[in-house]
């Protein structure tokens, strides 16, 4: 948000140690270490860790009436806010770690009113937001903010691979990031078999390529790593609404 031009003295962060109170301070942040008294000095409320948020519900309880509260946290239904945030609005949003450049995706759910275009319009600083139901915001926790760990995997396994074939590192990293980004946006132009069928030719390397990666299964196998995962995300969500009866 700062990068973005939020000036940081109207921000206001709550932390545990002295030590993160520092890091914050370097950005010219405010920084207190009482969660109270922040609910009670900012407009608009961020609560970010499943474990925070209900560790503190008590005191979510006592937020002051015209409040606005944005929960990052995830799997922790509305339904759990609305039951304790005092009539103030309440919204979930799951952004991804490409917000650090200002590049990231930001899912929103929420009742739509004066306050969600204030929400909106804060999200929209670091990068696309896209309003979704609760439902699908869950499953965009996976998808969305889970998927980077992934992709940077894949771009580490490239990297290992040209560095194998002889190709300095340097140059490696600044063509395989080429490939992703640049991909990327002809993706958002192009449908995905078009652009491998205008590289692919017969007989051709990308062939040979093609022919080893659908032998080793790799598509199958990054699609059975989502399907399995989805279903250690809802088994995640029902324990955890089990455990805290949300």
């Amino acid at each position: 948000m700062i990068n973005s031009g939020i000036d940081p003295s109207i921000i206001v962060a709550s932390t545990k140690t002295r030590e993160s109170a520092r890091e914050v301070k370097e950005m010219k942040v405010n920084v207190t270490f009482d969660n109270f008294a922040l609910i009670n000095q900012a407009d608009i409320i961020i609560a970010l860790k499943p474990f925070v948020v209900l560790e503190n519900a008590e005191l979510l309880k006592n937020i002051p009436h015209e409040k606005v509260l944005v929960s990052i946290a995830a799997f922790v239904p509305l339904s759990f806010y609305k039951k304790i945030a005092n009539g103030n609005e309440v919204y979930r949003a799951m952004p991804n770690v490409n917000v650090e450049i200002n590049k990231g995706f930001t899912a929103l759910c929420g009742e739509k009113s004066e306050s969600s275009n204030i929400v909106e319009e804060l999200f929209s600083l670091l990068g696309e937001i896209e309003w979704v139901s609760e439902e699908v915001l869950d499953k965009l926790t996976l998808m969305s903010a889970s998927s980077p760990a992934l992709v940077a995997e894949l771009i580490d396994a490239l990297e290992i691979a040209a560095m194998y074939m002889g190709i300095p590192q340097n140059i490696a990293r600044k063509a395989i990031l080429n490939v992703f980004i640049g991909t990327a946006e002809l993706a958002s132009k192009k449908d995905l078999l078009s652009i491998r069928n205008s590289i692919i030719t017969p007989k051709g390397i990308t062939s040979q390529l093609m022919r080893r990666y659908i032998n080793a299964n790799v598509k199958s196998s990054i699609i059975e790593t989502f399907i399995q995962a989805s279903e250690d995300l809802e088994q995640i969500i029902a324990k955890l609404r089990l455990d805290y009866k949300i």
